[in-house]
């Protein structure tokens, strides 16, 4: 029914042109959003072309966009040599003359931001036919920028589910757990040189991208004394093995940070299908999962660090939360029902 009509997806920083790539990168805004989008709507037989269609015989009836990032002049991408801005507004282009559709996939408010990302974005509004984002707030952040069509669709949880029933640890033993994106990597300093003097672990096992060795050397200064520091590379499998030997998972973050502050609840909900109590900032995607959960700063965090098994039924309780509503295959589906609509608008 759909196979004639085409969907696609324009992807910064890919390697390849293949859809293997999306599903290991360690970019969660491609593998848990791109990627599901993708994975659903071939399993509901659309015909999706390959990353950013390059083939001049590739016309697809409605784009996504994932989040534009200027080129590096590396040479470490497809396109990374300054071109990729001409080449993503030259389809776009195209797309506007055949008036097909373009979305985009809005995980920062991008149109107020200054420089070169905020100008491409506010280059391509006018051709712009919705966005998807990842969290009420951040419906909330683009009210005033924004007047058009929006769907919410948060990431889904990606890992197996381990039960949290680790025994409760003896100080030596007591490990944190810290997984993110580089770029959220600040939050996790300030908490280290702060919030984490009360109650420290013994052990603190950061998993991210790039390697940031120097920051995490000079962040180790401002840390309670004699914490152990391992960092480590993100992969699902890092962080898969380091959540069977952590006790207690930390995110903490800005809840005033407009960069921020419209996330969605991914990390948290990944958090406990690990089995793990976390302690994390009060962000508005997260306040619905409260009860679960420790803010940073509050009584609560003090004794979830002091004894995380406290909290073991909690996480249990949110595991079935997230069994129910944001396993890949139920947020699959919600890429696909909005991919259909716009087929169904035509119709």
């Amino acid at each position: 029914m759909y196979a004639d009509k085409p969907i696609a997806w324009l992807i910064s920083n890919l390697r390849t042109n293949e859809f293997a790539e999306l599903f290991n990168t360690e970019l969660a805004s491609t593998r848990m959003r791109a990627g599901v989008c993708i994975s659903g709507c071939e399993k509901e037989g659309f015909t999706v072309l390959p990353p950013n269609y390059r083939d001049p015989s590739h016309d697809p009836d409605v784009v996504f966009m994932a989040k534009f990032v200027p080129d590096s002049n590396t040479g470490q991408y497809l396109d990374d040599s300054g071109v990729r801005r001409g080449l993503w507004l030259r389809k776009i282009d195209g797309l506007a003359r055949k008036n097909k559709r373009l979305i985009l996939d809005y995980t920062d408010n991008h149109f107020t931001k200054e420089g070169i990302v905020g100008d491409f974005y506010r280059e391509i509004k006018d051709v712009v036919s919705g966005l998807i984002l990842p969290s009420k707030k951040m419906k909330t952040n683009i009210a005033h920028n924004w007047g058009g069509f929006t769907s919410i669709i948060p990431e889904p949880v990606e890992v197996d589910f381990i039960k949290p029933d680790r025994k409760k640890p003896d100080y030596s033993e007591m490990t944190a757990l810290w997984f993110g994106h580089i770029s959220n990597l600040t939050y996790l300093i300030d908490y280290m040189a702060d919030q984490m003097h009360e109650n420290p672990p013994k052990n603190l096992i950061i998993l991210t991208n790039n390697m940031p060795k120097e920051a995490v050397r000079e962040g180790a200064k401002r840390a309670p004394k004699n914490m152990n520091i391992r960092l480590a590379p993100w992969s699902q499998d890092n962080m898969r093995k380091a959540a069977k030997v952590s006790h207690y998972c930390i995110i903490p973050s800005a809840r005033n940070d407009p960069r921020k502050n419209g996330v969605s609840p991914g990390r948290l909900l990944t958090s406990f299908a690990l089995g793990l109590p976390v302690i994390a900032e009060g962000l508005d995607s997260y306040l619905p999962f409260s009860e679960f959960f420790a803010i940073v700063g509050s009584e609560d965090a003090k004794t979830l660090a002091e004894n995380p098994a406290s909290y073991y039924e909690k996480v249990v309780k949110a595991q079935d939360i997230v069994r129910k509503k944001y396993t890949v295959g139920a947020i699959e589906k919600e890429w696909v029902s909005v991919v259909k609509s716009f087929f169904e608008e035509e119709s």
